[in-house]
């Protein structure tokens, strides 16, 4: 696998309302790569295109295949047909981080 793209993930692609409404599209077997930009933002780099919901997507979850999940509000990102990639606030560390 690259090591670019050194994971296995589902990642889910929710539109969350405050009225609580959700809506939420599931990716899952994504290549994807997670880097740490600060201790509180973490980026996803992804192969391919991610299904989102129809209304403005909001927030991410990440779940790895060896069970570690990063969630939070998405705060930017950039996507075409090869892959692109996602900003959002998650205080948790890389598996980097932690050693793994």
């Amino acid at each position: 696998m690259s090591t670019k793209y050194p994971y296995t993930a589902t990642v889910t692609i929710s539109a969350e309302d405050r009225g609580g409404d959700t809506e939420a599209s599931e990716n899952t077997n994504m290549r994807v790569g997670l880097e740490a930009v600060t201790e509180v933002l973490k980026k996803v780099h992804f192969v391919g295109t991610l299904a989102a919901p129809e209304k403005g997507a909001t927030h991410i979850c990440v779940t790895l295949e060896n069970g570690l999940t990063y969630y939070g509000l998405i705060v930017n990102g950039h996507a075409e047909l090869e892959g692109g990639w996602i900003a959002f606030e998650c205080d948790m560390p890389t598996p980097e981080e932690l050693g793994l």
